[in-house]
């Protein structure tokens, strides 16, 4: 089951990377989170949050539904207590209230499509001047290699198997069979068939922040 699902992740990142310059990609994310931190309602907010959703799904990162819901839910009940407006109900010591529900909600539903964005938006691929540049794609790099053993963690035999996947890691890099070319051009890439998609999604998250 799981090699399967490794391949299909990997054939979808491979057609992601080779339809998106990485730099004109990355780009895009700025501004898609800048709109998402400006954006006036909640409905945009989680409409935002589906279509960065879906595009890291399809850029073949691994995405795990139900660490997003535990995350979000621990930001809304974490934000209810401290309470504020209209009281809506009583759980024992707990009181929920409107505004510091919704407060909660509006914190959670940001703070997973800004990880979808980076995980959509940013890649090893990226090129950035200098050793930062390098140390910034290894960094990406390194993130999606222990990403991808997450799933053979076990409590049995725990700290075993995340030394084998940090040492795996780091062996890769030592070999640099897990570095890519971060060599900064310092010229225009060439035109993606992804341009016209990113402009498209551009314009239509700055105009709907004039949407109330």
């Amino acid at each position: 089951m799981r090699r399967p699902a490794a391949a299909a992740r990997a054939e979808r990142r491979e057609h992601w990377e080779g339809a998106f310059d990485p730099t004109r990609l990355a780009l895009t994310g700025v501004l898609l989170s800048i709109v998402l931190l400006f954006q006036p309602t909640l409905y945009g907010r989680v409409a935002m949050l589906a279509a960065a959703a879906a595009a890291a799904w399809a850029s073949g990162r691994r995405l795990s539904p139900l660490m997003t819901v535990f995350v979000m839910a621990g930001i809304v009940a974490a934000n209810l207590l401290v309470p504020m407006g209209r009281r809506l109900a009583t759980f024992g010591p707990l009181v929920v209230t409107e505004t510091a529900l919704l407060t909660g909600i509006e914190k959670a539903v940001t703070f997973e499509a800004l990880m979808f964005i980076s995980k959509a938006c940013l890649g090893p691929a990226l090129r950035l001047p200098g050793r930062f540049g390098s140390f910034f794609a290894d960094a990406l790099r390194g993130y999606d290699r222990i990403l991808e053993h997450k799933g053979s963690v076990k409590l049995d035999g725990f700290m075993r198997r995340i030394d084998e996947i940090l040492i795996s890691v780091y062996d890769g890099f030592q070999s640099g069979g897990d570095r890519v070319d971060t060599g900064y051009r310092g010229r225009p890439a060439a035109f993606r068939r992804g341009d016209p998609a990113l402009a498209v999604i551009a314009l239509a998250a700055v105009v709907s922040l004039l949407i109330r």
